[in-house]
């Protein structure tokens, strides 16, 4: 990856803990900066050393953190005070609802040092609304820059394939979807990726229309969404933005998800929505998406606003 160097240091450095989001992967590529990942877990006191360390023998002017570990983003406040730099907090959904202990415990004590960050980012508008309201003037919107996703390196020919881009975490609706399918007995072939043992029960659910891929490379990733006829993802809870929703945008592809107040804000002119409770809607959305053609001057509307909160941001961190 490239760096912006100035007086032999990087000028911005993105730092992540346990997982590193595409979305930060994308902004690195905007920002020209550098990632610093250290995939620890619960209590990350290796994280938490090896980012001291990486920080303070570089020469960078701002640090962005990728929430939503709070321990993250009180260490970068610390190394603020001590290499004169600034802190830009990319705020995950997860860090400011807290659903189980470990948000308890490792987020919520920590959204108080919000207002110690130079700038605050949120992923939509809906989000905004989480924003203690004293913090809002230091906070902008940055929609994930799929824009960066490459499309024409993957053209292919065009499978007859629809794909489930999977976490595996618990506020997607993947067993509805396939119940769904396995119900209306609906012809379409559907590859779910991701780390299934995650939830090692939902392999049972596999079948020769139900393929579940594991974790791919990002170059088999890419192929498999660039050549799907559509792609259907979702969450159960609001206030989030999908990363596989923007990957549908990027490939230019029929999506369906589920009908939350903020995913229909986000893609209400592009996406089919469904009611993850309701086994007819599902199967209505998948018919819909796999017999239609994507919207391309939303398409071109998503652009224009991700790029806008990129270039506001740059301005922010006079890049």
């Amino acid at each position: 990856m490239r760096k912006h160097m100035r007086g032999g240091g990087v000028d911005i450095v993105i730092v992540a803990w346990r997982k590193l989001s595409r979305r930060s992967q994308l902004l690195a590529k905007a920002l020209n900066a550098k990632i610093l990942f250290f995939p620890d877990r619960v209590p990350y006191i290796k994280a938490f050393l090896s980012t001291f360390f990486a920080v303070t023998r570089g020469n960078m002017h701002t640090i962005l953190v990728q929430l939503p570990q709070g321990p993250l983003l009180l260490e970068a406040l610390l190394l603020k005070m001590l290499k004169r730099c600034k802190v830009v907090a990319d705020v995950h959904t997860g860090f400011l609802v807290t659903t189980d202990w470990k948000g308890l415990l490792l987020n919520a004590p920590f959204v108080k040092f919000l207002g110690k960050s130079d700038l605050i980012l949120v992923h939509n508008d809906f989000q905004l609304n989480l924003i203690p309201v004293n913090f809002r003037a230091k906070t902008i919107v940055v929609y994930d820059p799929w824009y960066l996703i490459g499309r024409a390196e993957h053209k292919g020919k065009q499978g007859d394939y629809i794909v489930f881009p999977s976490s595996f975490a618990p506020d997607e609706p993947l067993e509805e979807v396939i119940n769904s399918i396995n119900s209306f007995n609906i012809n379409v072939k559907m590859y779910v990726t991701g780390d299934w043992r995650r939830q090692p029960k939902v392999i049972n659910y596999a079948s020769d229309r139900i393929i579940f891929t594991g974790y791919l490379r990002e170059d088999k990733y890419n192929k498999l969404l660039s050549n799907a006829r559509a792609i259907i993802t979702g969450t159960k809870r609001e206030y989030t933005s999908l990363m596989s929703a923007w990957e549908a945008v990027a490939y230019a592809k029929p999506l369906a998800l589920t009908k939350t107040e903020t995913l229909k804000r986000l893609f209400g002119n592009y996406a089919v929505f469904y009611d993850w409770r309701n086994n007819e809607s599902i199967a209505n959305a998948i018919k819909s998406i796999i017999s239609s053609e994507p919207n391309l001057d939303a398409r071109e509307e998503f652009k224009s606003k991700a790029l806008k909160g990129i270039n506001m941001l740059k301005h922010r961190l006079e890049v």
